[in-house]
């Protein structure tokens, strides 16, 4: 199995990152608690609401994993120690923000097309 690139393997917690990639039109922010009785308390609604938050928790989660995967195939060439090489830390940042844009980038082509269906619908 592979390893983010930023495991450490021991018991020190990594670095937050400086720069955050929250989507402000969306929130990906945890339900109900469920520490102490699980799902008990919640209704129909809620419940089907709980489970799309944990389904898109765990899909931007799958997301990132893969991003960190071939980030660090990509960027490191050496054999990973503490921190990153300058050269690593820019080839990272250039991959993320790669990604990053073409997803941008795709979402809003996405997005125009479904407006144009939406429009082509209305009107025929």
């Amino acid at each position: 199995a592979k390893m983010p690139f930023w495991s450490r393997g021991d018991s020190e917690p990594a670095a937050p990152a400086e720069q955050s990639f929250s989507d402000s039109s969306g929130s990906f922010e945890s339900g109900p608690d469920m520490s102490s009785g699980g799902t008990a308390g919640l209704g129909g609604g809620e419940m089907q609401q709980f489970a799309l938050q944990m389904r898109q928790q765990m899909m931007v989660q799958q997301v990132i994993n893969n991003l960190s995967d071939k980030a660090f195939e990509k960027c490191m060439t050496s054999r990973p120690g503490d921190s990153l090489s300058g050269k690593e830390a820019v080839c990272v940042h250039a991959t993320v923000n790669k990604w990053l844009d073409t997803n941008e980038f795709l979402m809003g082509r996405l997005q125009k097309k479904q407006q144009a269906q939406a429009g082509q619908q209305t009107f025929a």
